[in-house]
Parts: C-alpha cells; sequence; structure tokens
C-alpha cells in the first residue's frame, strides 16, 4: 500500500504543536505559581524592603553598654547628695572638750577642767603609801600627775610649791611653771585606789605667789 507522505507530514506537525501547546502550558503555569507566591509574601506579611534587616544587623551591644554607663555618669548627682546624711556628733568627743571658765578668787585668771584625765597609773601594789618626801615612790607620782596635767615634760617643770589638800593622805596641790616662762599653774590632783594620782583641776595664776 503506498504511504501518504502528506498524510504523515501533518502528523508529525500536529506532535510537534501538542508538544509546544504543552511546554508552553507548563512555563505559564510556573509563571503564575511564582507570581501568587510572590503576591502572597507582599499582601500577607512579608518582608518589607524599605524595613532595615534587624537580624542581620544587631545593634552593637558594647557600644550600646558604653553609652549607658556614659549616660549615667551625665546625670546630676543630686539624689546622691539627697541621701548623704552629715555625721552625728558623738556626744562623748562634746563631753571630752576641756573647759576653762574665769574664777572670782584672788590671784586666779582661770579654771581648766579636761574630762579626759585619766589616773597616771602607780606602782604602789600594797596600797597607797602618801609621801611628801622628794624620791619616794608617792612623790615621783605626783609630779608625774602635776607634769601630765600642765602638759610641761618633768625636766622642763619647776616645781614652787607642793601640799596636801583638805584631804592630806589622798589630795595634793602643787605650784608649777615651765622654764623661762612667767606662767604659773596651780594643779589639784586627788589618789585613785589602784590606779594612782589623776588630775582633777588647774588653775591658772595671774602671778607666782610661792616665789
Amino acid at each position: 500500500m503506498p504511504v501518504d507522505f502528506n498524510q504523515r507530514s501533518r502528523s508529525e506537525l500536529r506532535a510537534k504543536r501538542r508538544k509546544t501547546n504543552i511546554i508552553l502550558n507548563t512555563l505559564i503555569a510556573i509563571v503564575i505559581i511564582l507570581i501568587l507566591i510572590v503576591g502572597g509574601r507582599i499582601f500577607f506579611g512579608g518582608d518589607n524592603p524599605n524595613e532595615p534587616d534587624v537580624a542581620s544587623n544587631p545593634p552593637d551591644s558594647k557600644n550600646t553598654a558604653k553609652q549607658k554607663n556614659s549616660d549615667k555618669k551625665n546625670e546630676p548627682a543630686e539624689e546622691n547628695e539627697a541621701t548623704e546624711e552629715e555625721p552625728e556628733e558623738d556626744p562623748e568627743e562634746e563631753s571630752e572638750e576641756i573647759i576653762e571658765k574665769e574664777s572670782d578668787e584672788p590671784n586666779v585668771e582661770k579654771v581648766i577642767v579636761d574630762p579626759s584625765w585619766e589616773p597616771v597609773g602607780t606602782e604602789q601594789a600594797n596600797g597607797h603609801q602618801p609621801s611628801f618626801n622628794k624620791g619616794t615612790v608617792d612623790w615621783n607620782e605626783k609630779l608625774n600627775a602635776v607634769s601630765y596635767a600642765v602638759n610641761i615634760p618633768q625636766d622642763n617643770m619647776i616645781l614652787w610649791w607642793i601640799e596636801g589638800g583638805a584631804d592630806r593622805q589622798n589630795q595634793a596641790i602643787a605650784t608649777v611653771s615651765a622654764k623661762g616662762s612667767a606662767d604659773t599653774y596651780r594643779v589639784l590632783i586627788e589618789w585613785v585606789d589602784g590606779e594612782g594620782w589623776k588630775p582633777t583641776e588647774v588653775k591658772k595664776l595671774i602671778q607666782n605667789d610661792k616665789k
């Protein structure tokens, strides 16, 4: 049977067109799908090209911390100043101040009392053995207490007179001055059992009445 070449050509042409249509339809479908995907991302919460990419550009935490510290340093210190309280004065310190007062006694310029005075200590272990004899333990301890009261070293102190007080056994009164000084003092001391002689009062004299 003879072959109809025209019929075969038409069949091949139809096959080629069918294949071309399939390819075109496939490409069109892909393009439509891409358009839907892109459109969906834009209209339903997709990335906004105008917004900065925060995830890819995190803030420099070190610089942020430095800035915060700098801001704190520049803040006014009003709060700190407000919370600072002035220290209260210790009443004991006030009581330790030296007391000076004028006197109505003749030949007395002023009377001085120092609440911080303490007994000077003693070597008299077997009880107080009062003595006004020069060089004895009690005599030396008396001079030590007098020197302590007027703040004049014994080797620079002149003892003009010493006598017993109202209680001769436990009180003494000494008149002294520093070498080369016209200032004269009358020092009252009393005995404290087990602790030694303690100054109780110093009178600054107008003139030395024991020369």
